[in-house]
């Protein structure tokens, strides 16, 4: 029988793989940001999903601010426009 943990991600796997294109895509508009990296912390019955991009050199932390703020509104909008907003609960945007 699976474990809660395995059943959450069974559930999210769809949602995961939607977030992830879009704010890959979505990312690509700042030059500030470089590649994304994503890492998975399992919990007992759920677990979180870390998506971290990797900043520019001389990039302020002004302007870094900025940038996780806009990604993150659009990608809570995103997900409500498309049914993922559980997932999104479970998701953390890191620079």
């Amino acid at each position: 029988m699976n474990s809660n943990l395995e059943r959450f991600k069974e559930r999210m796997e769809p949602a995961r793989k939607l977030y992830a294109r879009e704010i890959r895509d979505f990312a690509k508009r700042y030059d500030a940001l470089g590649e994304m990296t994503t890492a998975e912390f399992p919990d007992i019955d759920v677990e979180e999903y870390i998506f971290e991009f990797v900043k520019a050199d001389g990039t302020s932390q002004a302007e870094l601010d900025r940038i996780i703020l806009e990604i993150d509104e659009h990608m809570e909008e995103f997900s409500k426009d498309n049914g993922i907003e559980h997932f999104c609960q479970w998701a953390c945007i890191w620079i």
